[in-house]
């Protein structure tokens, strides 16, 4: 039986995704700092900080909540919008735990 190494790569990061999107957007943005591209915890900052009048406890909005948020009111995924920054951001953090479990 051949292994279909397609199948295997894309449940990992479905896995990855479901793990940070379930997280607390504040402890996601806390646990970036210096991992990625320097400057993805200060993007990460504002964009916590742009968010924080939606949502009425932050302490429980989760990264699926502020992709979702930012999706619906900045439509752009250009990397100069908050929803295309705070999305590369994600998604640096998962091509980084991808790369990790792969070690």
């Amino acid at each position: 039986m051949e292994v279909d190494y397609d199948a295997v790569n894309e449940s990992i990061n479905e896995s990855i995704m479901e793990e940070i999107g379930g997280m607390n957007a504040n402890e996601f943005v806390e646990s970036i700092a210096g991992k990625n591209l320097p400057n993805d915890h200060d993007i990460g900052g504002i964009v916590m900080n742009m968010t924080d009048s939606t949502f009425i406890n932050r302490d429980e909005m989760t990264v699926n909540d502020v992709l979702d948020y930012l999706g619906e009111n900045y439509n752009t995924a250009s990397e100069d919008s908050p929803y295309g920054s705070f999305l590369g951001i994600v998604t640096r953090e998962l091509d980084r735990r991808f790369d990790e479990r792969g070690r």
